[in-house]
């Protein structure tokens, strides 16, 4: 059998990529596969593919209600910041610069988004923080010379960055 099965050239195929930047909610847990969103129930199941435009789909956040997800989209040469509802749908775009723009996190109220950006930094390779409405806007700079990744405190107007 397994020289019949040589002889026919038969092959298997792995195909095993890697589940990258999982965020939580209370009910549901984001991810990035094959560059694309996925959402899976917290306790268990299949997971569901939440876009599938052609493009990349990276560093999913929920908002702290969990009704939406904030992420990073290239579907045009360029990244900048979307947001998708958790159950799917059509991908807002709230960024239109050159630069890349990255999604960092939701603010704790849910009244901003923070993302890491080079638009004003005067070199790509070191990011600012920015904060942006979840309609989108005029992103504004915060005071803070450079930062890649942070998160804002729950217990006030504090911001950690790395």
């Amino acid at each position: 059998m397994l020289v019949g099965l040589l002889s026919h050239g038969a092959t298997a195929q792995i195909d095993a990529g890697l589940f990258r930047y999982p965020d939580v909610s209370q009910t549901h847990i984001v991810f990035t596969y094959a560059n694309d969103l996925w959402v899976v129930p917290k306790t268990g199941g299949v997971a569901s593919r939440l876009s599938s435009p052609a493009g990349v789909e990276v560093y999913p956040k929920f908002s702290p209600d969990g009704k939406s997800i904030a992420f990073t989209g290239n579907y045009d040469g360029n990244y900048d910041i979307y947001t998708l509802p958790t159950l799917g749908g059509v991908p807002a775009r709230l960024t239109y610069h050159g630069g890349t723009d990255r999604v960092v996190d939701w603010f704790p109220d849910g009244q901003h988004i923070l993302f890491a950006s080079g638009r004003e930094a005067g070199r790509e390779r070191f990011n600012q923080c920015f904060k942006l409405k979840p309609g989108g806007g005029v992103p504004e700079k915060l005071p803070m010379p450079y930062a890649e990744f942070g998160s804002v405190s729950p217990a006030g107007p504090q911001l950690w960055r790395v």
